[in-house]
C-alpha cells in the first residue's frame, strides 16, 4: 500500500455523498462525509484529475487545503501551481472551450462554418474522439471535411441531438451506416454505372453489326439480277452505243430493261463491274453470316454480365472498372487510325480536328512526312519516316489515304499535298487542326480509305 492509499483509508472514511463534474472539464470530485465512528474525522474531497500523463489523485478538505497527492507536484516541474500538502488546492488552467450546453442553433452553425468534425474537439468542451464519431455517423459528413450548407446544417442538428442525450444519440449513430460505408457504398455506385456502361456500350455496337449484317443479306438478294444484267449487257454488246449513260434493252424473258451505264467505260467493263458487285454483296453477306454465332455468343455473355452486376461483390466489381481504365489511356495515348505501309513504314490519319492536332504536334517529328488533301476539308496523315528517306510509292499510299479521308473522298485525281512535318504549324488563334504549311509538292491520287486498295 503506498503512502497515498494508506491517506484514504484513514481519512476518507465517511459515506460517499456526492460525485460531480466542475463544468466539462477533465476532473471528478468525490465528496465523503463526516465518520461518527469511533474516531470521528471531518469530511474530504477526493479529486481526480483524468489529464492523461499529468493526471492526479488529490485529497482536500473542505478549505480545499491539500492533505495528500498520489504524485505531488513542485514548482521545477510545473511553475503555474504546486500539489504538495499543506497547499491550497489550485485546479488546473480552464480550456478555453465553449460549453455545448449552452449553445444554440446559431451559435453551432457560425462556430462551426468552414471547420471540420475533427475541429469541435478544440472548439466545444466534452466532445471527443467517441462523441466526434457519433456526430459524423448522424450527419453523414466525413469528420475531415470542412462544413458548410447543408452538411453545416446536418452536423447541426446532429450536435444539438448529442448535447441532448450523448448516450442515446450515440446508441442511434450505430444503427446508422458510417461515412466510410456511405462512401464505399458511392465508390461500388460509381463501379458499377462505369461498368454498366461498358457493357451497354459494347451491346449497342453489336446490334450496330446485326443490322449491318441484315443489310448484307439483303443486298446479297440482289446479286442474281445484278448478273442477270452484266449478262443482258455482254448479250447486247454489239448494239449499245459507246459513251452513253443509259441504255434499254430486251431481256432474257421478252420484256424490256432500262441500265444505267458509266459512259466513260466500255460495255464489258460496266457488265464486269455489275459482277464484282455481286460478287461484293454475296462475299459480305457470307462473312456476316460466318460473324453471326460469334456476335450472339458475345451478346449473350453481355447481357449475363449485366444481369449479374447487383450480385457481384466489391472487390470483384472494382477489379472489372479498373480492368477499363488501360485501354482508354492505351487509346488517348494513341491518336489516330494506324496503317502498315510498304517497305515497313507505318501511316498514321487524324480522325477529327483534335487528332489533327495531336498527329500533327504531338506524335509526328520533325523529318516525319507531312500530308494533307488540297482545297477540301480532311485528316491530316502522317508517314512515320523514322530517319529514313520515305519511298514514292510510300507517299501514293499516305496520299490515297489522305485523299479518302476527305470530303474529297467521292472524286477522282485529287490533289494532295505533302511536305516535312518541320514546315507545317499552327494558325494562331485558330481552331484545332487549322495550320498553314510550305515547301509542298502536290501528288494526283484516286482515293482509298482500305489500305489494301491504296
Amino acid at each position: 500500500m503506498t503512502a497515498f492509499q494508506g491517506l484514504l483509508v484513514a481519512r476518507a472514511v465517511g459515506p460517499l455523498v456526492s460525485v460531480n463534474q466542475p463544468a466539462l472539464d477533465r476532473i471528478a470530485r468525490f465528496r465523503f462525509g463526516e465518520s461518527d465512528g469511533f474516531v470521528s474525522a471531518p469530511a474530504v474531497t477526493l479529486i481526480a484529475e483524468l489529464t492523461g500523463r499529468n493526471g492526479n489523485l488529490i485529497l482536500v478538505d473542505d478549505d480545499e487545503v491539500i492533505l495528500g497527492a498520489q504524485r505531488d507536484v513542485g514548482a521545477d516541474i510545473n511553475r503555474y501551481r504546486e500539489v504538495r500538502a499543506g497547499l491550497r488546492y489550485q485546479p488546473p488552467p480552464p480550456y478555453d472551450k465553449r460549453d455545448p450546453r449552452l449553445a444554440e442553433a446559431s451559435d453551432i452553425a457560425s462556430a462551426l462554418e468552414g471547420a471540420t468534425i475533427k475541429d469541435a474537439s478544440r472548439i466545444y468542451d466534452g466532445i471527443g474522439p467517441e462523441l466526434s464519431a457519433t456526430l459524423a455517423r448522424l450527419a453523414g459528413v466525413d469528420l475531415k471535411k470542412p462544413l458548410h450548407d447543408e452538411d453545416l446544417d446536418r452536423v447541426r442538428d446532429a450536435f444539438l441531438e448529442v448535447v441532448r442525450s450523448p448516450t442515446e444519440a450515440a446508441g442511434r449513430a450505430l444503427a446508422r451506416p458510417s461515412v466510410a460505408e456511405l462512401r464505399e457504398s458511392e465508390r461500388r455506385e460509381q463501379d458499377q454505372r462505369r461498368v454498366e456502361a461498358h457493357l451497354k456500350d459494347r451491346l449497342a455496337v453489336l446490334v450496330k453489326r446485326n443490322k449491318d449484317a441484315e443489310r448484307a443479306w439483303s443486298a446479297a438478294e440482289e446479286a442474281p439480277a445484278l448478273r442477270e444484267e452484266a449478262d443482258v449487257l455482254l448479250a447486247h454488246a454489239h448494239t449499245v452505243p459507246a459513251n452513253v449513260a443509259s441504255v434499254t434493252l430486251n431481256g432474257f424473258d421478252g420484256h424490256e430493261v432500262t441500265l444505267q451505264l458509266d459512259p466513260s467505260k466500255s460495255v464489258a467493263a460496266n457488265a464486269e463491274a455489275r459482277y464484282d458487285q455481286a460478287r461484293r454483296r454475296e462475299a459480305r453477306a457470307a462473312r456476316a453470316s460466318e460473324q453471326q454465332p460469334e456476335i450472339e455468343a458475345e451478346r449473350a455473355e453481355l447481357e449475363a454480365a449485366l444481369a449479374s452486376l447487383p450480385q457481384l461483390s466489391d472487390a470483384a466489381l472494382r477489379e472489372r472498372a479498373a480492368q477499363l481504365a488501360p485501354r482508354r489511356q492505351q487509346e488517348r495515348r494513341a491518336p489516330g487510325v494506324r496503317y502498315d505501309a510498304p517497305h515497313g513504314f507505318t501511316v498514321i490519319v487524324g480522325r477529327n480536328a483534335r487528332e489533327n492536332d495531336e498527329v500533327t504536334f504531338s506524335v509526328a517529328r520533325s523529318r516525319d512526312l507531312w500530308l494533307h488533301v488540297q482545297g477540301w476539308t480532311g485528316s491530316h496523315v502522317i508517314v512515320q519516316a523514322k530517319g529514313r528517306e520515305v519511298p514514292f510509292d510510300v507517299v501514293l499510299f499516305a496520299a490515297q489515304l489522305a485523299a479518302g479521308f476527305s470530303k474529297a473522298s467521292g472524286s477522282d485525281n485529287v490533289p494532295v499535298d505533302y511536305t516535312l512535318r518541320k514546315n507545317v504549324w499552327k494558325i494562331k488563334g485558330g481552331p484545332p487542326g487549322a495550320v498553314r504549311f510550305t515547301q509542298q509538292k502536290t501528288v494526283y491520287v484516286t482515293p482509298s480509305r482500305n489500305p489494301g486498295e491504296a
